[in-house]
C-alpha cells in the first residue's frame, strides 16, 4: 500500500524515501494542499510500467490490424489497401501529411 505525504513533510527525508523504495518499499503519493499530485516508486517498477504501456500499445495496433484486415476482406479490399492506409494514418500521427 501506498505512503501519502506532504511535499513540506517530504523534501527534508527525499533522500531516506528515495533508499526505502530502492529497498522495496511501497511507493509514496506526494500531496500539495492535501491533494495528491506526484508518485515517488522505485525506478525498477517505473520500467516496468513503461514496459507495460509499451506492450498495451503494441497489442492495441496489433488487434486495430487484424480488425481492419478483416473489415477489408469483407469489403474486397486488398492487403496493399489496407497496408497503405496503416501507412497514411501512421504519417498523420507523425504530423507528416504525405
Amino acid at each position: 500500500m501506498e505512503r501519502i505525504i506532504g511535499i513540506n513533510d517530504a523534501r527534508p527525508k527525499l533522500t531516506s524515501l528515495i533508499e526505502s523504495l530502492a529497498g522495496g518499499a511501497s511507493p509514496v503519493i506526494l500531496t500539495v494542499n492535501s491533494e495528491p499530485k506526484s508518485v515517488l516508486l522505485n525506478y525498477e517498477e517505473y520500467r516496468r510500467l513503461r514496459e507495460v504501456e509499451k506492450e498495451c500499445k503494441r497489442l492495441a495496433l496489433k488487434l486495430a490490424i487484424k480488425k481492419a484486415r478483416s473489415s477489408a476482406k469483407k469489403a474486397n479490399i486488398t492487403e496493399q489497401d489496407v497496408l497503405e492506409e496503416v501507412q497514411a494514418v501512421r504519417n498523420l500521427k507523425r504530423g507528416n501529411n504525405k
